[in-house]
């Protein structure tokens, strides 16, 4: 059966290959790429995890891979994609060496206190943590990570929520004790039902499980404009895209062929 979901979902996807392209969010060749990493095409450690070549490869080292499986479970995605801005698109923050060993990003953890510290010579055995020639350990930490964390059928098969609401991981909101904490709106706390061109397909969608990682403004305006009643332009297709939804939920959340997540409604399988 989960063959025959991914299959659905990988058809779906061509047509949208074949019919349209995005102005803002992924090309078609990042798009397969992505599709690739995507379980059960791809390893459950792989999903989340971020490859970035484009600087290291220029600077003569091997690849910084990123996993966010790592972080997640200790801070909440507000930490980075807030405090300390990183861009929620992947490529568009731009950081540099510099920055980082003057305390930015990622030097405002990585300092030898709080994590491993980014200072050392190219050929240091702290460079290989990040800049990776091969993902062997990474991949054996994972297993290791995952095994006591509830199962999902989809993404990294970790239910990121369920581990939350069963104190097995508790991700601090914030590195920065002085912050003000903003709260919810009440009326936000109920979710909300998005209408669709069929009733089957309507998608349940709750702020306050999204609020437990993230602040309004890491959604608000730039990639859901509020300003307008409802969104122009918002549709499956873009969402495939990276836009929307997709630029969490196509690479790190739960990804959109686990289309019950969010379309409650829909009949059919739900799991592997």
């Amino acid at each position: 059966m989960a063959g025959r979901v991914s299959s659905i979902f990988l058809l779906a996807v061509l047509v949208v290959l074949s019919s349209s392209t995005s102005s803002r969010g992924i090309g078609r060749d990042e798009l397969g790429k992505v599709l690739q990493a995507i379980p059960p095409n791809g390893p459950f450690w792989k999903y989340g995890t971020m490859v970035m070549r484009r600087k290291s490869v220029k600077a003569g080292m091997p690849p910084v891979v990123f996993a966010h499986w790592s972080h997640r479970a200790l801070y909440a995605c507000r930490v980075c994609h807030l405090e300390l801005e990183f861009s929620m698109r992947s490529g568009d923050t731009g950081i540099t060496r510099e920055q980082y060993l003057a305390g930015k990003y990622c030097g405002a953890c990585h300092d030898g206190r709080t994590a491993f510290s980014v200072q050392g010579t190219r050929d240091s055995p702290q460079c290989g943590r990040c800049h990776m020639k091969e993902t062997r350990v990474l991949e054996e930490r994972f297993e290791k990570f995952a095994e006591d964390l509830p199962l999902a059928s989809f993404g990294n098969g970790i239910d990121w929520m369920q581990a939350m609401r069963t104190g097995l991981i508790n991700p601090r909101s914030s590195i920065n004790s002085s912050r003000f904490a903003m709260q919810l709106p009440e009326k936000l706390k109920i979710p909300i039902k998005l209408r669709t061109t069929s009733p089957r397909s309507d998608v349940t969608f709750s702020h306050q499980e999204h609020f437990a990682l993230l602040d309004c403004s890491s959604c608000h305006p730039d990639i859901f404009n509020i300003k307008k009643k409802g969104t122009e332009a918002f549709s499956m297709e873009r969402n495939i895209y990276g836009n929307f939804c997709g630029v969490c939920h196509l690479r790190v959340a739960f990804p959109m062929n686990d289309c019950k997540r969010c379309h409650p409604q829909m009949g059919g399988f739900s799991g592997f």
